[in-house]
């Protein structure tokens, strides 16, 4: 007994050091992490409590609330690679206060107007916003981050992320259980993201050309090659781009079938689903740093290609089981395919692309997960719809969208091969060499 109690102090104390050794290294993080958990506090809710906002108190029927959340997601995912190459031109900061401001006019009208059109209108305008602001943060991140360091302090986003969507969630129904509404939320919503905006005007630096330029002659001595960086529309980005929109396909397959079949065939009650999800999410909050690191250590596209075969079995895996155990496992999987998947893209990105198109390159990745996910979702209903009519099994029907969703992985899955191909097809910089 004393032998398990000291390594699970010893793996609790290893996380611990990853957070601190990080945070004592790179005092940005602070900074960073702050505006971040801001922005993804009011993104968590924002979304769910729009849907609520329309459907519970405006009465909207469901193909308006359908229509407005289409037209959020399909603006985020168009968006996203402009504003990422803006960012290039004009800077992060600008950018990222002028997302945080076209999202913060959109959450004080959809406070103030009652017109479930409107609504439908000024959702996709917050998705402008958003679609400003996470891309270009996280091009911030890669700019400062050493490429020696550059998974872990990408992985402060997700920890950021998962964060925010925690808290988002407990202090809007607690505003919603004292008042009634749920559009205080937008107002709770629009404050988060104004004093985030003004953090990052009083507290981000700016971007300064001859930084990039210093941190290229101080890099350490290494037998690795060099490459030639590529622009952001070149075919190894375009690859990961496409990587990530199967990805997050196949992940949004099972956003109609989760819920269904947690309760139907799992029989969990909303209760047991609901404390799953948020220790599941608290859980994986803990380790979203040092699960971001693992790529610096074992290289960018093995920890990729780690993640997708991690995802691919648990999705395949996921309809035989009836463990609780087995299933909360097979859960937290795919939470570490997430978390491990998310920063080395992005710092992989960030490395291979020339400095002056990082945003669009960043953009092009976040805009190829967007459109998965518009995509994923109805397929994934109509899959199942379409199972349950022709075997006359409920159970089959949402068991189906997981067996898509593995195979979809596996296609990403090879689709990394061939981004490696492309990669090692790159010139080497013969002026780096001595």
């Amino acid at each position: 007994m004393n032998g398990k109690r000291s390594k699970h102090l010893g793996s609790d104390e290893a996380v611990l050091a990853a957070y601190i050794e990080l945070w004592r290294r790179e005092p940005i993080l602070r900074r960073i992490l702050t505006v971040s958990l801001l922005a993804d506090t009011a993104f968590g809710a924002l979304i769910p409590f729009a849907n609520f906002y329309l459907s519970d108190e405006l009465k909207a029927p469901p193909h308006i609330t359908g229509f407005a959340f289409a037209g959020y997601l399909a603006v985020e995912a168009i968006f996203k690679a402009p504003f990422g190459a803006l960012s290039d031109r004009w800077g992060r900061k600008a950018v990222m206060v002028l997302g945080l401001m076209i999202a913060v006019i959109a959450t004080i009208l959809l406070g103030t107007i009652r017109s479930h059109y409107a609504v439908m209108l000024l959702f996709p305008l917050a998705g402008v916003g958003f679609a400003a602001f996470f891309p270009t943060i996280a091009a911030f991140v890669a700019d400062y981050a050493p490429e020696e360091h550059r998974g872990g302090m990408m992985g402060i986003l997700n920890l950021s992320y998962l964060s925010g969507l925690g808290i988002s969630a407990a202090v809007g129904f607690l505003l919603h259980h004292k008042a009634g509404t749920y559009k205080h939320a937008f107002f709770v919503t629009a404050a988060l993201l104004t004093l985030a905006a003004v953090l990052v005007i009083a507290f981000l630096p700016s971007v300064k050309k001859g930084q990039r330029k210093e941190s290229k002659l101080k890099r350490p001595f290494s037998l690795k090659p060099r490459f030639v960086r590529l622009p952001a529309l070149s075919r190894p980005i375009l690859i990961l781009a496409s990587v990530f929109a199967i990805s997050q396909f196949a992940a949004s397959m099972q956003v109609p079938v989760i819920v269904p079949y947690a309760k139907q065939v799992l029989k969990l009650t909303d209760l047991e689903l609901g404390l799953g999800i948020s220790l599941a999410a608290g859980a994986l909050a803990l380790i979203a740093v040092p699960i971001g690191r693992i790529s610096d250590d074992i290289g960018r596209e093995t920890a990729l290609r780690i993640a997708l075969a991690s995802a691919t079995f648990a999705l395949a895996t996921f309809p035989f089981a009836k463990s609780m155990v087995l299933i909360a496992a097979l859960g937290l999987l795919i939470g570490f395919a997430w978390l491990l998947a998310f920063p080395a893209a992005l710092a992989l990105v960030s490395e291979v692309v020339t400095d002056q198109e990082r945003g669009a390159a960043v953009g092009l990745i976040y805009s190829g997960q967007g459109m998965g996910a518009i995509v994923g979702a109805p397929i994934g209903g109509i899959i199942a719809e379409l199972a349950t009519r022709m075997s006359s099994s409920k159970a089959l029907g949402l068991r189906l969208p997981f067996f898509v969703g593995a195979t979809a992985l596996a296609i990403a899955f090879l689709l990394t091969l061939w981004l490696s191909y492309e990669l090692a097809k790159r010139p080497v910089e013969v002026e780096e060499q001595e």
